[in-house]
């Protein structure tokens, strides 16, 4: 696989400050990127973890405060999940957490919440009953808001982006675990192989876009599987026909590691080698010169739509969502919605 050695000035100065979980040390940073850098974590969805990184070489200088500000802010998200998640468990629901604890630690703005064989309606009652305040409910996803931690709680019935559904919840049953938060609590999560799936998933099919927070969360997942976890995660993927969307994630993040440290894991390269590569996306990411986030091209999107048009669950959807453009309501919303992803920067 032939890969280039160059990154854009922040991406490659990010990725060598913070590290990887495959190398044991961090590069040194010039005082003037600081703050410079830490807008380019924001904007990339991981402003603890580079602020860790900082702290961990003693250069955290005036970004101290706000290191302990969203280090407290962590805080109260891990409770929110608890808090969360002891509500659901007292009304005996069936459910996992997915895209919600990351394998570093990292804010976040929402926890997101799958249910199993419970009426949807209910679990809206029940955390509504809990306190929480209920935003607003379509009828695969509601969000729900945790005042005291100031967090948004997301209730989903089937992991869909509008009416479309690009994981079958039905097939990430199986994958749940038990997982223990930072607080000593043991939460029902799904393990590493379906999270890193749902993380990819969730970025391409309903975010459209590639950032470098989810480059981290891939790296620490694969940090830690062996070779029956990593068969186990291409099998899901074939499952859930999901082939072209993580062959995508997959090489972006070969592409950056290998700039940042002249290196691919050979878990990395082993996926690789069973998936194969989408060049056009690699391509489009060294023509932007490995800016990030990423936004992905309109085919690849596609692609990865069309392939699961071979899963039933994910067909009917499509037909769902397509006679629901009947109503110029719903249509005039899923325009603004396209157009907002088309422009924005990050999410």
């Amino acid at each position: 696989m032939k890969l280039v050695d160059s990154l854009s000035s922040l991406t490659y100065r990010i990725l060598r400050v913070i590290g990887s979980p495959f190398i044991n040390s961090n590069s040194k940073l010039d005082t003037k990127d600081v703050s410079k850098l830490y807008r380019y974590a924001i904007k990339n969805r991981m402003p603890l973890l580079y602020l860790k990184a900082l702290r961990k070489c003693g250069r955290l200088g005036s970004l101290e405060e706000e290191y302990s500000r969203l280090s407290n802010r962590y805080i109260k998200t891990v409770e929110a999940i608890s808090r969360a998640t002891r509500v659901l468990e007292r009304a005996g629901v069936d459910y996992t957490l997915f895209k919600s604890i990351r394998p570093y630690h990292e804010v976040t703005v929402d926890v997101d919440v799958l249910v199993f064989g419970t009426e949807y309606e209910e679990v809206i009652s029940t955390m509504s009953d809990a306190g929480y305040t209920l935003l607003g409910a379509g009828p695969t996803t509601a969000t729900l808001r945790d005042i005291e931690a100031g967090i948004n709680v997301d209730i989903y019935d089937e992991v869909a982006a509008s009416r479309v559904i690009y994981l079958d919840k039905d097939k990430l049953r199986r994958f749940t675990v038990d997982r223990q938060l930072p607080n000593g609590e043991f939460v029902g999560s799904l393990d590493s192989s379906a999270d890193l799936l749902a993380v990819i998933a969730h970025s391409l099919v309903k975010e459209h876009m590639y950032v470098l927070s989810e480059y981290y969360s891939t790296l620490y997942y694969l940090a830690d599987m062996n070779s029956k976890a990593l068969d186990s995660f291409l099998s899901l993927v074939d499952e859930c026909r999901m082939r072209s969307a993580v062959k995508t994630h997959l090489g972006a993040t070969a592409l950056l590691h290998y700039g940042a440290h002249a290196f691919i894991p050979i878990c990395l390269m082993k996926l690789l080698g069973e998936l194969g590569l989408n060049h056009l996306e690699l391509s489009r990411v060294k023509e932007m010169s490995f800016r990030m986030p990423h936004k992905y091209h309109p085919l690849t999107i596609t692609r990865t739509l069309i392939e699961k048009l071979g899963e039933s669950k994910a067909k009917r959807s499509f037909a769902w969502q397509a006679s629901s453009m009947l109503n110029p309501k719903f249509t005039s919303f899923v325009v603004r919605e396209t157009l907002s992803r088309i422009f924005r920067e990050t999410y």
